[in-house]
């Protein structure tokens, strides 16, 4: 089904949240300090491109000049407006959807790639992409590898990063192309491979079919556990090795790869740690004084490199907002060291992550699109660069909460001021009108290449992929709209919509099974279609189409970055009472106003859930708010939901989300 410009599709926000670093606990004596050092902020970009010129050869855009506007950034003096001189970014850029490049100094001036980049790591160039996987040819007697199981574990590694699920999900070429060259070169980053690989061989051999269900021994009482056993062994080795020889870019690579292990051991604290430390090593390579001297090392062509590790971090860090180490109200920040770095630069999550996605610039996606992608590549390549734009709704979001402290004072009637004030915002409006337009020319030039990929060989990389690409378009078309959320005459003209994309999820999950019987294979740190699972449970309004979303989730074989799939299925399947309590009363507008309230976080490292709603009490024949937490660990029949105190009884969580 197509998309019809007159479903007016907006973006929808999601809370991020503050993390720590188990990386500098784990080493006496850690690789790099996560405190950067002071610089100017306003500089960050800027730092970037002067350490990229060391490395590539890039054009200068010519600067056209106004003597009518003096003041304001280099974008709205181009363009001969008045700029609002808002820092980082001025809100003129970000309701048009540019890139705002600064303040003029000199310090800012931009520079133009020559088009669409692709990781190559032993080059210098930038060339157009080629193909998703990049053979490694492993010789028999390597000197890279002590044995036969060194060699098995590394190609157990590869064949886990270059696996339909992962190679389909965005960002494919940083697992394809830039790790597995890495990995094999370094020592370090060897050490950590063969970690993934042998913690990926003991799954397999567990014979579960979820993730989720598989469960880390203390001792090895099977043959299958040593496997376990020595990917733990590979993993303290990685973590010495970067001790004894403090690298950069060994450190961020690294970050990754030991995120990527415990994410799939289901080890969410310690994921939090490499999470805080990955983000803080980001911070000093993008904002510390040497900045350009750490990028020009980085890599021989580290723009596109950086741009591809930062990505899996500005995905991560909104859900390590949500994943609180212990009780709420109670637990430390998720991300100590790189919190405390961005407040020595005077910096926020948000506008480190829209700096982070300013990495790699690029003229107007607008202007990119072509009338219709030959390539899945050519499609990707924009995809992932309007992704990045769409990181600037996180800065909207917390600009009108910041604005809207006063709205602490107000009582029963906060969560309607709230919506209507901030998700109904006409900057919020104005942002997501133009995430439509783009949305819609996607459609219309991608929509002839999707058909024609789902009339071929079913088995092909490229018809998995190709359903991952339309899970994502169609999914930000649908979810990423606050706006729709305020309407229920709107959101229930979604339903067609929300049917097209549990098909799509559908034919995607049977296909991913069937090409592969691993379930380590099925992890991804950058898919978001569990979240969006549960996005059609919680809000089709269509209970046919709910019940099918929570049916999907219940099967759900893959784990999709940092959230404990099971607790997922757990509020779908909760839902299911809200819901029913909930339409029992009331118009339709009531209700909608009444399910508004509803909100989840994860305690004590994502093994409690925490869901929030509003009941009607009994007795009284008044509907209150009250908030439930159960064991994730449990099974869904069993679980026993207990209802607690609310921590604060009127603010949304995610108002004292985005303050953090």
């Amino acid at each position: 089904m197509r998309l019809q410009p007159e479903q007016n599709p907006r973006r929808h926000a999601v809370p991020l949240t503050a993390p720590s670093s188990p990386w500098m606990m784990e080493t006496s004596n850690p690789p790099l300090s996560a405190q950067p050092r002071g610089s100017k902020t306003g500089n960050h970009t800027q730092a970037l491109k002067d350490a990229a010129s060391v490395r590539l050869s890039q054009q200068r855009r010519p600067r056209t000049s106004t003597e009518k506007v003096r003041t304001g950034c280099i974008t709205c003096k181009r363009r001969h407006i008045k700029c609002d001189e808002a820092k980082p970014q001025c809100s003129n850029c970000l309701r048009s959807r540019r890139h705002c490049e600064g303040y003029a100094g000199g310090e800012n001036k931009k520079t133009k790639p020559p088009g669409p980049m692709q990781i190559v790591w032993n080059s210098t160039q930038i060339v157009p992409a080629a193909g998703r996987t990049v053979p490694l040819y492993i010789q028999p007697k390597s000197p890279h590898f002590h044995g036969d199981a060194d060699m098995r574990y590394f190609g157990e590694f590869i064949a886990m990063i270059q696996a339909p699920w992962a190679t389909a999900a965005p960002n494919g070429d940083l697992w394809t192309s830039a790790m597995p060259q890495l990995a094999h070169d370094t020592p370090t980053l060897r050490h950590a491979a063969m970690a993934i690989g042998a913690l990926s061989k003991w799954i397999s051999e567990t014979k579960s079919g979820l993730l989720r269900a598989v469960t880390a021994p203390s001792t090895p009482s099977t043959e299958a556990d040593t496997h376990y056993f020595h990917a733990v062994a590979y993993y303290c080795r990685a973590l010495k090795l970067q001790n004894q020889q403090a690298c950069l870019q060994d450190a961020v690579f690294l970050s990754v790869l030991l995120l990527f292990f415990e994410v799939l051991r289901g080890n969410r604290k310690t994921a939090l740690d490499h999470i805080n430390h990955g983000l803080a090593l980001l911070l000093i390579l993008t904002t510390d004084n040497d900045a350009p001297n750490h990028v020009a090392k980085f890599a021989p062509n580290p723009i596109p490199v950086i741009s591809s590790v930062a990505d899996v971090f500005t995905y991560l860090a909104p859900q390590a907002r949500l994943i609180l180490r212990g009780k709420l109200g109670q637990s430390p920040p998720a991300l100590p060291n790189f919190l405390k770095g961005l407040r020595k630069q005077k910096q926020t999550v948000e506008s480190f992550m829209v700096l982070l996605s300013q990495i790699s610039q690029s003229s107007s996606i607008l202007d990119r699109i072509p009338i219709l992608f030959t390539s899945l590549d050519e499609f990707e390549q924009l995809w992932i660069a309007f992704q990045r734009e769409q990181m600037a709704m996180g800065l909207i979001m917390q600009e009108l909460l910041n604005e809207s402290k006063a709205l602490r004072s107000a009582a029963e009637d906060f969560s309607d001021i709230f919506h209507l004030k901030i998700i109904g915002n006409s900057r919020m409006r104005d942002f997501c009108e133009g995430s439509r337009e783009v949305l819609e020319l996607f459609d219309r030039a991608f929509l002839p290449l999707f058909n024609k990929i789902m009339m071929s060989d079913p088995e092909s990389p490229a018809y998995l992929r190709a359903i991952h690409l339309r899970l994502q378009h169609l999914g930000t078309y649908i979810f990423s709209n606050p706006p729709m959320f305020l309407d229920m005459e709107l959101l229930q003209s979604q339903t067609p919509l929300f049917r097209e994309y549990l098909s799509l999820a559908e034919v995607l999950l049977r296909t991913a099974k069937r090409q592969s019987k691993n379930p380590a294979h099925q992890l991804s740190l950058q898919c978001v279609l569990a979240m969006h699972l549960l996005s059609v449970a919680l809000h089709c309004r269509d209970p046919l189409v709910r019940e099918q979303a929570v049916w999907m989730l219940r099967d759900y074989p893959g784990q999709d970055g940092l959230f404990n799939t099971h607790a997922i299925y757990a509020i779908a399947v909760k839902n299911r009472t809200v819901e029913s309590k909930n339409a029992s009363e009331g118009t339709p507008e009531e209700q909608l106003r009444r399910l508004w309230r509803r909100e989840y976080i994860f305690e004590n490292g994502g093994d409690l859930v925490v869901f929030r709603y509003m009941d009607k009490d009994d007795v009284e024949k008044t509907w209150h708010l009250v908030e439930e937490v159960a064991d994730a660990q449990s099974d869904i029949e069993s679980m026993n939901w207990k209802r607690r105190e609310p921590s604060a009884c009127v603010v949304p969580l995610i108002f004292d989300l985005y303050s953090t």
